[in-house]
């Protein structure tokens, strides 16, 4: 009886073990954007470290100035990042979903939404990891409908389309942070 007792009690306490060392089942996507804010904040780590000794910019109506402080912090930034490329922030599990989410949100677009993205944008235009976004293009800003579907950035980071890229950009720096290409069909004019 007491061997049967301690037999049955050896086998419950190692189901409590066992059990209590099994994982709860976890959200890939949600796991996905810890993943991405962690990129996010080492990212932002990098940032402030390649910038600390770069003077600020008083407030000023002199856009030299302010063009200035924008180049130097955009190349102390790339410099930093020399190795950086396409994908290193977003990650392979969040450009899949980022990816899913432009699609869907041209398949809701009408035809006259579609051709407007393009309108105002030159052809062949090359983006890429640490480059300066280019000032000749406009800021064309991410619909509200699909921003509401991507995760937060902080203050210092815009997501922007420009013809088939999604980017991730700088604002201070005026720099490219990080690039999807081909997220968008090609343009039909």
């Amino acid at each position: 009886m007491v061997r049967t007792l301690l037999v049955v009690l050896g086998c419950s306490v190692f189901s409590i073990g066992v059990a209590a060392q099994q994982k709860a089942p976890v959200n890939a996507l949600a796991a996905e954007m810890v993943d991405f804010h962690k990129r996010i904040d080492a990212y932002m780590k990098v940032r402030d470290e390649a910038t600390k000794d770069l003077p600020d910019v008083k407030e000023t109506g002199d856009p030299n100035k302010i063009s200035s402080r924008e180049k130097a912090l955009g190349q102390a930034i790339a410099n930093t990042r020399a190795a950086a490329k396409p994908g290193d922030v977003f990650g392979e599990e969040m450009s899949a979903y980022l990816k899913k989410a432009l699609a869907e949100d041209w398949k809701s677009r009408t035809p006259a939404d579609r051709k407007a993205l393009f309108e105002e944008l030159p052809r062949g235009v090359k983006l890429a990891v640490n480059q300066p976004y280019p000032t000749t293009l406009p800021l064309v800003s991410v619909p509200a409908r699909l921003l509401a579907r991507l995760p937060m950035l902080p203050e210092a980071l815009e997501y922007r389309l420009v013809d088939r890229y999604f980017l991730l950009r700088d604002r201070d720096a005026n720099m490219i942070v990080d690039v999807l290409s081909n997220v968008y069909p090609t343009r039909d004019r």
